[in-house]
């Protein structure tokens, strides 16, 4: 009975004090600031999947075409093929009631890395013992191609996985799959063969500083450039730059430590811009370079957490989000290679690790769980407007967009499908059990009429089948 009456005290002499704050304000002829708008938040958690509308169903099966499908569908990055979740690609969004079809699946160690695809083939990670494999499947039939090892000392001391965390990546251009392990190792494999044509030791060479969890930033292919949040803090080597044909060093720049993100390059105005999540924040540099533009702290201060979703770009408008606490940040790039806060809110958009996803100008993306667990929310990218809320067994998913639907693989391993709406969430498919086993980290990736999904157990790809079923 104590505690509550000293926090009926507290409570009443703050209310004491924002009133004479605001009457002071009134006398002077001032305005407060507009208070930051709240979102309510569920307070129960659904442990059922939902059942899709079958008149939403019908009238998006109404409006599709066969020719819609196209049959161009590699994913050869974190993120799909421009980094932000999203492809002109489409895959059958639609199956039946009993869930889609197991085309193949075969048993993997530990990781959150996700997998990638390029020339009907799957690429992927995942550590046994004290090995890190990297492995390459016949999409088709899940016959391996080829598979290299990296022997890794990598360690979490809490309930998570020991690794690896970052994702493969493929450059078709150079037939090279890039790959970035737990223990800080960078290595170049030949995408036919899987021989190793070179690796850096970048922990090592840079004394990066273990941290709580392994490596996990995954590279940004861009030209001949494999830019990285490295985290050398103390050899300016918090990014980095590595040429794709040799390993060399093309330039360093900053004392941040590393997050768990990729990089972003845009054009704007006639100019490169990288954007970098590191873990003390945004950093905008010349990927050309590594001249640094400006730099925003941006991170929360809960333990052990750390910056784990990647900006995003449109337009000249840049969008970093950390949960829980900071939220989102919107900023206008400016022609000076300066910027401009657009809008910011700690409450609308704060996801802790799952990316979110750009279409249309909104963004689609999962808030931090809560008591009532995470919902979807769709966002207007410039103004901050939400549009929509979406609540669901799925918790913080990892998702995609193809064409016109979205594709989450939630937390607990069900597999959902929505269409593409900034309207309000349309439900396509939805399966009543989980397809892969819970706690599910990895982001899909899409094939041709299928999907492949990864968890610590095994990786699945599962035919979607044709969408008019």
């Amino acid at each position: 009975m104590k505690r509550r009456h000293e926090s009926s005290t507290i409570n009443m002499k703050r209310i004491y004090l924002q009133s004479t704050i605001l009457l002071a304000l009134a006398s002077a002829g001032c305005s407060p600031a507009a208070p930051e708008p709240t979102f309510d938040v569920p307070l129960e958690e659904p442990t059922r999947a939902d059942r899709p509308s079958e008149m939403i169903v019908a009238d998006y099966q109404q409006s599709k075409r066969r020719d819609d499908l196209q049959t161009q569908t590699d994913w050869p990055f974190l993120f799909g093929p421009h980094r932000t979740g999203a492809t002109q690609a489409s895959i059958p969004a639609v199956w039946p009631e009993q869930g889609p079809v197991l085309r193949w699946d075969v048993e993997v160690g530990t990781g959150y890395g996700s997998p990638v695809t390029a020339e009907d083939r799957v690429v992927f990670s995942h550590r046994v013992d004290d090995l890190e494999w990297i492995q390459c499947h016949d999409a088709q039939d899940g016959a391996v191609q080829w598979k290299h090892s990296l022997e890794t000392d990598a360690k979490c001391d809490f309930e998570y996985s020991d690794g690896p965390y970052s994702t493969p990546l493929i450059d078709l251009e150079r037939r090279a799959v890039y790959h970035f392990s737990g223990s800080g190792t960078l290595v170049s494999l030949d995408f036919d063969t899987g021989e190793e044509v070179w690796r850096r030791d970048l922990h090592g060479e840079f004394q990066v500083e273990p941290e709580l969890f392994p490596s996990g930033a995954t590279p940004l292919l861009h030209g001949e450039h494999l830019i990285l949040s490295l985290g050398g803090a103390n050899n300016d080597a918090g990014i980095i730059a590595i040429h794709v044909r040799d390993g060399e060093t093309i330039w360093s720049c900053t004392d941040h430590k590393a997050a768990y993100t990729t990089p972003v390059v845009a054009q704007l105005f006639g100019q490169e811009f990288a954007f970098v999540m590191t873990a003390k924040g945004l950093v905008c540099l010349d990927p050309a370079n590594g001249e640094v533009d400006w730099e925003i702290p941006h991170r929360s201060r809960a333990p052990m957490s750390y910056n784990s979703v990647s900006p995003l770009v449109w337009n000249d408008h840049v969008l970093m989000v950390t949960g829980p606490g900071p939220g989102a940040v919107c900023l206008q790039v400016l022609p000076d290679r300066s910027y401009e806060e657009r809008w910011k809110n700690r409450r609308l958009l704060d996801s802790q690790y799952t990316n979110p996803l750009l279409s249309d100008g909104h963004v689609f993306g999962f808030t931090s769980a809560g008591q009532g667990g995470a919902e979807l929310r769709c966002i207007e990218f410039a103004t901050g407007e939400l549009k929509w809320k979406y609540h669901s067994v799925l918790r913080r998913a990892q998702g995609l967009i193809a064409g016109d639907a979205m594709f989450f693989l939630g937390e607990r391993g069900h597999l959902a499908s929505l269409q593409r709406s900034v309207e309000e969430p349309r439900v396509l498919s939805f399966t009543q059990q989980p397809l892969m086993k819970a706690d599910c980290y990895c982001s899909p990736a899409i094939i041709k009429n299928g999907i492949v999904l990864k968890d610590e157990n095994r990786i699945a790809v599962y035919d979607l089948g044709p969408s008019d079923k």
